[in-house]
């Protein structure tokens, strides 16, 4: 079943990109880039952000501004090694 938390009104998929794009770009010193991708529980927005380790924590004050709901969205953060967002998710 689907989590409540996430039904309602969403905004289109080019304003959320837009969005979250702006948002990426104020509080991201690194690249990133931002999709529509759809996992076992439907539609996600990911912000995907380029990290020096993976495994380590991002930090608090940039991901409070990145809530599990965005505009609707269900937000999820991948963060790829230095140079993935290049190769692999050009637009």
């Amino acid at each position: 079943m689907a989590n409540l938390a996430f039904s309602g009104p969403k905004a289109t998929q080019k304003e959320v990109i837009k969005a979250l794009m702006g948002v990426l770009a104020d509080n991201w010193p690194g690249a990133f880039t931002v999709d529509i991708f759809s996992d076992g529980g439907g539609a996600v927005v990911r912000a995907i952000v380029e990290c020096t380790d993976t495994d380590a924590h991002l930090d608090k004050d940039f991901v409070d501004k990145l809530p599990p709901k965005f505009m609707g969205w269900r937000l999820v953060i991948l963060k790829v090694p230095i140079g993935h967002v290049r190769v692999f998710y050009k637009s």
